[in-house]
């Protein structure tokens, strides 16, 4: 039922007023059918989690950021998401335009480029993968990350399995991105089951169209990865890298909107371009928009992690919500980061 809704939308694009009756009907159908099938399938759970931004390079800050978040909020988060945007380059050709234009000014752009695809890696990152006790920063959950538009798509295509599981992937299941296996792949219309009972559910990159980039088709959205998740069970997060339409205007999408109309998560977290940053609750979604975490390049703020990037989420009989840039941001300006001697950028926690 819903391939057919989803494939006759399609149609009536250029005609807005009968799109505009037609999307109203469809919607109505699809939450009828969503609250019959899956009304059951919302179990409370107990569970922190963390959602972070589009990184753009930028992995060292985020994850250690979250670290350092997890202990000064005395949790233990179950894993840590990426909104895309990861910047999951591993060979100078694969790098967008834009990409090359930022790196310029900012090097932490090309921080997986140089570092995380590098075997072996620095070994200043796995500090940040090991326990307290042993001298690390404690992060000791999962990374997941969907893509977005500024990826190393030659080297995600290589790594993401052919088709959609039916059923929830386990953390082992999920492909790793960088050498060492620390970031995981959670692929177009995949979901995956975390330890402490969440069912979350991704979508990358963008809606085609939008930008006048050429980018490679695995940059874009695909109608087989949203079915896949409106056809599936409800899950309580959903993370993309574009947001849906009815929040972010011309920078949303109205492919993705379709998940929000049929209530299919009960928290939805996404980066890319954010028109309206506020968090918002539609029907029985709360929808949280997260910012850049990256480096600001220009201006008074120069070398200042961006804001709005981190979020922490607290599921149980409700969800609590924390988006914020720490209030210990300041230690992470970039000034403060040491280079080895070929120039790698290192973060102030992992200085030995």
């Amino acid at each position: 039922m819903y391939r057919y809704i989803y494939q006759y939308r399609q149609y009536f694009v250029g005609y807005p007023v009968i799109y505009s009756h037609l999307t109203s009907i469809c919607n109505m159908i699809i939450l009828k059918i969503h609250n019959t099938k899956y009304q059951t399938t919302m179990k409370t759970v107990d569970s922190n989690i963390c959602v972070i931004g589009d990184t753009h390079g930028h992995l060292q800050l985020a994850l250690c950021i979250a670290a350092r978040w997890q202990r000064e909020e005395k949790l233990t988060f179950d894993a840590v998401f990426l909104c895309g945007d990861v910047g999951t380059f591993t060979h100078d050709r694969q790098l967008d335009s834009t990409t090359r234009r930022h790196a310029k000014s900012n090097p932490g752009e090309l921080e997986f480029l140089y570092q995380w695809s590098r075997n072996p890696q620095p070994e200043w990152l796995s500090r940040i993968f090991t326990p307290i006790e042993k001298n690390g920063l404690g992060l000791l959950c999962p990374v997941i990350m969907v893509h977005g538009n500024h990826e190393g798509f030659e080297h995600l295509a290589a790594i993401v399995p052919a088709g959609i599981p039916s059923a929830p992937a386990g953390i082992d299941d999920l492909p790793g991105v960088d050498s060492q296996g620390f970031i995981k792949y959670l692929p177009s219309g995949w979901t995956v089951r975390l330890s402490g009972g969440v069912l979350a559910g991704g979508v990358g990159g963008i809606e085609h169209g939008q930008r006048t980039a050429d980018y490679q088709k695995l940059a874009y959205l695909t109608d087989e990865a949203i079915l896949s998740l409106l056809e599936g069970p409800s899950l309580d997060l959903l993370v993309t890298h574009q947001g849906p339409a009815s929040t972010q205007g011309s920078k949303g999408s109205s492919q993705l909107q379709l998940l929000l109309d049929a209530e299919k998560s009960r928290v939805w977290c996404h980066g890319h371009s954010i028109t309206d940053k506020q968090i918002r609750r539609t029907g029985k979604t709360t929808i949280v928009p997260l910012g850049d975490v990256a480096f600001t390049v220009k201006g008074p703020a120069a070398g200042d992690p961006g804001k709005d990037g981190w979020c922490i989420l607290q599921f149980g009989d409700t969800i609590y919500t924390k988006r914020a840039r720490p209030e210990f941001w300041r230690d992470y300006r970039l000034r403060k980061w040491v280079s080895d001697k070929n120039g790698l950028l290192i973060c102030p926690d992992l200085k030995i």
